[in-house]
Formats: C-alpha cells, structure tokens, sequence
C-alpha cells in the first residue's frame, strides 16, 4: 500500500501550475507543417497536427485553422529524444546547475524528455525526498523529467519510492548513496527482489572497487584511469548477473565500456545495457591533453578498446545511449586528480556528435532513433513516448541534417561551461524541440516558459 504522504504529493502534482487548465491545454497545440516525418524506417513528408499535448493527426497536408503553426520545410521531424542517464542536481547542488538550467540544455539538444539521478544533496532515498524533488521540478521544468530513486535495503521504501513513481533503484557499487551493505550479495539480492515485486528496475553503475588500487595520492589522470581498469566493470557485471538470476527482476547497467559486457548482459533475461558517447569516441589518451575536462566514471579506455565498443553499439548490442550528464564547477573540477570530481556534462552534445555519425555513414539513423529513443522508453514504460504516431505524446524535435558547426561549451545553457568536445565539428544540429505539443526550444533560444514542462512518475508516464 502507498502511504499517504504518496497519496497526498500525487495529487498536489496533478494540480494545475500557474494557468488554467484550459489555458494550459490550449497552450499546447500545434500544428508542424512541411516536415520530412520519421516514419521509423526512413522519412516521409507531412504535417504533424498536436491537439492538448497529444498528437491528432499526420497527413501530407493539415488545414492551420488558427492553430499555432512552424514551418518546418526542409527539417527533419524526429520523436523526442529520451536520456535515461543525466544528473540534473538542483536542491542543495544548484550551483553545479538546477531544473531549469538541466532542462533548457536538454531541449537545445534534442532531449524532450530525461531521468534524473539520485545522488544528490539530499540523496533521493526515500518516498518523501522524491516527492519533495518532483514538486521543486515542476516550477522549474523545460521538458519531461522523470527521476530515479536510491537503492535502499528496506523492502517497504522500496515499495514506497516505487509508489512514489521512482522510475529505478539506483544501485552505485562504487560507494552507496544511502546506506546500503553493496559488499554483501544478500542485500542486493534482496533489493533486486523487492524491485521486482515492485515491477520497478534496478539499474546500476557496475564497477567492483573491493580490489581497486588505492588512488588517493595519484595525480595524474591517465594514471587515475588505468587505476580503475577494465577488470573492475567486469568483475561487477558478472557478480550483478549472478545475484539477478535469483531474483529475477529487471537490472539496467549504465555506461558500459567493454564489449564483453555488452555481450553477457545482451544474453542474460532482463538486462539492458547503456553507453556514452565520451566512452564511444574518445579513449584514454585524451586525459594527457584534457586533464580534468575529460575525468569520468567510468574512466576513459584504450584506443582499441574503445573502438571494439563503437563498433559493438553500432551492430546492435548496447540497448541505449545515454549522456551520463554530470555538472560540475570549472573551479571544482580544474583541480589535482585525486581532487577533481568525475563527470562532464553532455545533454548539448550528445545528438549532434551521434548525428556526425550518422553524417558519416558510421551509424544508422533507424539505430540512432532505437538508442536515443525507442528503446529507452521500451525499458523505462515511457509507453506514449519516442513514436510519431495518432495518440502518441506531442514530442517532436526538428533537425537539419546539413548545419555544420563547431562544439562550444561557452554557448552551453547547463551552467557547466566546458566539454571534452569542445572543438569538434559536427555535422547535423538542432532546430527546435517541441515538448507535450509546447514549443520550448528554437533556433538557439528557449522560447517557453520555466516550468513549462512535465513532472513524470513511473507507472502513469
């Protein structure tokens, strides 16, 4: 049973934010018109009409009738794209970026909807701290935002968050988010099986630390990367496969670097799995040059490593690709390695380095679309969500193939103003992005309103 701070918070979210409802549904219809229309094999040309955030209609040619119209000739019209994987802050990390800022960077990269992480300040461990999350999301929101809530060992919370609408159970082998005994398999097994009974995901970020070189005086970030060697994803892979064939719940495995896990996870029932562009395109070298600005978890791999897991993702066996954006201070990061946090921010960049992919003929945009959206609402119930269809969700994002440009993390709307791509040309860009029928992003500006966007809960999504 849910408890009624659940009950209560539920429906404090369902209530109308800042207009009426009729105003707020009149707000989001749209008509698209003259777009070469993803029709999940290849394009075909047309206008999307959204009606009160849903679409209504597709046809070669739809009558405006005073609805709020873009003239979409000669851009391509994509489902709205999904990132499983970001850490939007907020609370009392605001100042490495927030709900508004995280948003607006999603929506000018093509991301209508994303999930959050949990390891905050405070950790989202709880019914109540994710219901406290989500109310402070909706005043501040661009886009859809879903959040994934800390794994706990009390069978009853699990219930609870799942209640709440957590969309996983975060499970952080390298060190626990809320407490939580990750040397014992019991507990994990346990976990997983209150998961399961919960139908709510485990995902995980699967790197065995217990046999890790101390790194705590290391200053060099190649060495600091070579510390966390490869055996340690593998040896957390194989331990998590093992527990989750007993407890037979769903486990999602983030940003994977080796072909070897893809390969395992990809044959165990009920496992997805999840890599990065950063672990795609760049390996280990990039640290002597980039230092801090490329200082990730997982760290970055060998060359050929590296090149065994593009080519891995490009036949197939990675199930999304998701940005693992992780804001950061420039002052917090431009220190020594032992010092300097991991992650770096990818929401802006991560459509456009995949688009120069696809530019290149290195990657499908049938598959670009499976990685980035279709499947990533398969494995998170996101049912009305990355699909160009009658009924589907009004999200839409528009793109031109042929703008060239050059990576500038300056131009960021994250507050976190650096990337390990700055400099990259790339192939493909942005136009617009279209969210519940609402145009939210354009042409380098955001056009709607903060807190415009939607607060979704696991289960009603």
């Amino acid at each position: 049973m849910e408890s009624s701070c659940v009950r209560t918070a539920q429906k404090n979210l369902a209530l109308p934010k800042k207009r009426t409802d009729t105003a707020d549904l009149e707000d989001r219809n749209l008509l698209v018109k003259d777009a070469d229309i993803w029709n999940g094999t290849d394009f075909t040309r047309g206008s999307i009409l959204i009606e009160e955030g849903r679409i209504k209609r597709i046809a070669r040619r739809i009558a405006e009738d005073g609805t709020e119209t873009i003239d979409a000739s000669g851009l391509k019209a994509l489902p709205g794209l999904i990132d499983v994987h970001v850490h939007l802050r907020d609370m009392d990390l605001a100042y490495k970026e927030d709900f508004a800022s995280g948003t607006a960077a999603a929506a000018a990269g093509g991301f209508t909807t994303v999930l959050d992480m949990p390891n905050t300040i405070p950790p989202t461990d709880s019914a109540g701290r994710l219901i406290e999350k989500q109310n402070v999301a909706a005043q501040k929101t661009y886009t859809n935002v879903g959040f994934h809530a800390a794994a706990v060992s009390d069978s009853q919370e699990v219930e609870s968050l799942a209640g709440a609408g957590a969309f996983s159970l975060k499970l952080y082998l390298p060190k626990p988010i809320s407490p939580f005994d990750i040397k014992n398999d019991d507990v994990i097994e346990k976990m997983m099986r209150a998961a399961g009974r919960a139908e709510i995901p485990v995902t995980v970020h699967a790197e065995d630390l217990s046999t890790a070189t101390n790194t705590s005086q290391v200053e060099d970030f190649e060495e600091l990367a070579k510390a966390r060697s490869p055996i340690l994803e593998t040896q957390a892979v194989d331990r998590l496969i093992r527990i989750q064939k007993k407890a037979r719940c769903q486990v999602h495995y983030c940003h994977l670097t080796l072909r070897s896990s893809l390969m395992k996870i990809n044959s165990s029932a009920k496992s997805t799995s999840e890599v990065t562009p950063h672990h795609l395109l760049l390996s280990r070298r990039a640290l002597s040059s980039l230092g801090w600005k490329a200082w990730m978890v997982p760290p970055l791999r060998s060359e050929e490593t590296r090149r065994s897991l593009l080519r891995s993702t490009i036949s197939g066996l990675a199930s999304a690709i998701a940005s693992d954006h992780a804001p950061h201070t420039i002052k917090e990061k431009d220190q020594s390695a032992s010092k300097s946090p991991p992650g770096v921010p990818g929401l802006e960049t991560t459509l456009r380095l995949m688009l120069t992919l696809v530019s290149r003929q290195q990657m499908s945009l049938s598959l670009l679309v499976k990685l980035l959206g279709e499947n990533p609402a398969r494995v998170f119930g996101l049912k009305s969500k990355a699909k160009l269809r009658k009924d589907a969700d009004g999200d839409v994002v528009l793109i031109d193939l042929k703008k060239e440009s050059r990576i500038d993390s300056s131009r960021f709307f994250s507050k976190a103003k650096f990337s390990p791509f700055d400099g990259f040309k790339t192939k493909g860009a942005v136009h617009s992005s279209i969210v519940g029928g609402r145009l939210v992003y354009r042409e380098g500006e955001i056009v709607a309103s903060k807190g415009s966007g939607s607060v979704l809960r696991s289960g009603s999504a």
